[in-house]
């Protein structure tokens, strides 16, 4: 029996003692003040188990991490506080100084990750190019249109004294040859076009050029359920653990 559904049975008698406390008490999950309670609810795709980030990597703790433009982030399309905190974290915590981005959008996670790793890194980010002409190299369902404007790419990392260690790529992640790329990577982070044959494909190349003792990172697992589903399919082949309070799955290559 599910653990959570014999919590729940174990509370019934209890609950019987006081109805009206119990009510109450219901009362609070269904009609909360704050709608935040339901964008995350809406976070349930995928089978892992979710785990405290200290949990995943302990003595990430201890870390200190420093944020630019904290605020500056659209809900749902950005990664939101929790998450840009955990990846910057991650980024430290590992010391990690080549780093790739699939999804640039407007630049602030690039520029996080820039921030928070050791000087000599470099962050290499991937959007569409500008002069995109409207078509996919694989299939996208309407629901994963995502593309940024072009005036919008990268905007908050650019003109700051970290744009030196940022190097944008502009094509379209299925069509990039990755060998031209400064592989290996410490990190990769994929938050690309979420399709499921692009998380796939996007999963795959990153696995080919990870260093052994690398991170491969993916957004919306949980959100998003073809993402979720390539995180789950990649879980049955690597260690692979999500991160409590975010949609952030981490992947550990061996």
């Amino acid at each position: 029996m599910n653990f959570k559904l014999r919590k729940i049975i174990k509370k019934i008698p209890k609950a019987m003692k006081n109805p009206r406390r119990s009510i109450a008490l219901l009362l609070r999950y269904i009609s909360p003040k704050d709608s935040e309670i339901y964008r995350i609810g809406k976070w349930s795709y995928g089978k892992i188990p979710r785990l405290s980030i200290t949990e995943v990597l302990p003595g990430i703790e201890k870390v200190d991490i420093t944020l630019i433009r904290a605020y500056d982030r659209v809900i749902d399309t950005s990664l939101d506080i929790q998450e840009i905190m955990a990846l910057s974290a991650i980024v430290r915590f590992t010391n990690s100084k080549n780093i790739l981005e699939i999804g640039t959008y407007n630049g602030n996670t690039a520029l996080n990750l820039a921030v928070n790793s050791a000087a000599d890194a470099l962050v290499t980010t991937v959007d569409l190019p500008p002069d995109w002409n409207g078509q996919f190299e694989l299939k996208v369902h309407p629901s994963h249109l995502n593309v940024t404007e072009k005036a919008e790419v990268g905007s908050q990392y650019k003109n700051t004294k970290y744009s030196k260690k940022i190097m944008q790529i502009f094509s379209d992640s299925a069509k990039l040859d990755w060998s031209k790329l400064p592989i290996p990577f410490d990190i990769v982070f994929i938050d690309g076009c979420h399709s499921y044959e692009y998380v796939k494909k996007d999963t795959q190349n990153a696995m080919r050029y990870l260093k052994s003792g690398s991170i491969l990172i993916w957004h919306d697992y949980g959100f998003v359920k073809d993402v979720s589903k390539v995180v789950d399919e990649t879980a049955k082949k690597i260690k692979v653990r999500a991160i409590r309070g975010t949609r952030l799955a981490i992947g550990f290559i061996e």
